[in-house]
Parts: structure tokens; sequence; C-alpha cells
């Protein structure tokens, strides 16, 4: 007589979705790390755009901190407003993964999750209330350090080289 556990005898389709979970996660990966640095291109071009305005500052006397924390400022907000959609887009695709599952089931003619591969009939979802708090403020916190560069360059901009060719 050979005993075997639930885990056992569903080997498989659990090692399916622990590989589907680990793609899941570089995909992730990937995806935030070609938003920081979308994040840090599209600042190191608004310091360059900006270049003229940064002269004007720092000639009628704004320290090099306070030219920095106008950047700084900027990638926090640009943090607050992406966090705050995405958090509100990602919350509301779990809450109703299972509509929207049936909802591309209907327009591709297949199953999303075929019941007899992942033995069950609803997506299962867990919407863990401190894990969305850490995405959202690793997501803010990616903003921010996003910008940090772009504003040390607005900030060590001499102002007579930024206006020099004005």
């Amino acid at each position: 007589l050979m005993v075997q556990t639930w885990r056992d005898q569903q080997a498989p389709p659990l090692s399916a979705v622990e590989m589907e979970i680990t793609i899941l996660n570089i995909l992730l990966f990937m995806i935030i790390a070609v938003a920081g640095f979308g994040i840090l291109a599209t600042f190191f071009m608004i310091v360059v755009e900006k270049t003229k305005d940064i002269g004007i500052l720092k000639s009628l006397g704004a320290s090099n901190s306070g030219v920095m924390s106008i950047f700084l400022g900027y990638g926090l907000s640009l943090g607050i407003v992406g966090a705050g959609a995405g958090t509100i887009i990602g919350v509301l695709f779990v809450i109703y993964i299972n509509e929207i599952a049936a909802v591309v089931s209907m327009i591709s003619g297949r199953e999303v999750f075929d019941p007899s591969i992942y033995f069950f009939s609803s997506i299962p979802t867990l919407l863990n209330p401190v894990m969305v708090v850490c995405v959202a403020g690793g997501a803010m916190l990616i903003a921010v350090l996003s910008s940090v560069l772009p504003a040390l360059r607005a900030a060590r901009l001499a102002p007579v080289e930024a206006l020099r060719y004005e």
C-alpha cells in the first residue's frame, strides 16, 4: 500500500502553476525596469528642454538643492499618479478577473483557464492589502529614484553655460 498526498497526485499541474508564477515575476521585473528607464529618459529630456529655464532660475539665485527638489518633486508626482492609477486598475482587475476571463473566452472562443488542466472552475484570487501597499510604494520609489540623476544634472548646470546659446 502506497500513501500519496494531494500534492503528490497533483504534482504536474502544481509545477506548471509554479513555473507560470516564476515567469510572471520575471516579466513583471522587466516591465518595471523598462518603466524606470523610461522615466529616466523622459526626465533627462525635460532637463535638456528646460536648460534655459534652469539657467534663468540659477542666475536669479536658485540653489542647487532648490533646482534638484523641483525635479525630485516631478518624480514624486509622477510616482503618486502612476502608482495610484496602477493600484486602482490592478485592484479592479483582481476583483473582476473571472468576469474579464469570461469576456476574453467569449471573444476568443476558448477557455482562458481550462478547468480540465487547472482543476478549478473560477480563477482564485487573493488580494493582500499589505502587498498592494508595498507594490504601490515600490512604484513611487522607482519613479523618485529614476529622477535623481536628471535632478543632479539640472542642479549642476552652470547658469552661464545654460544661457550661452540662447
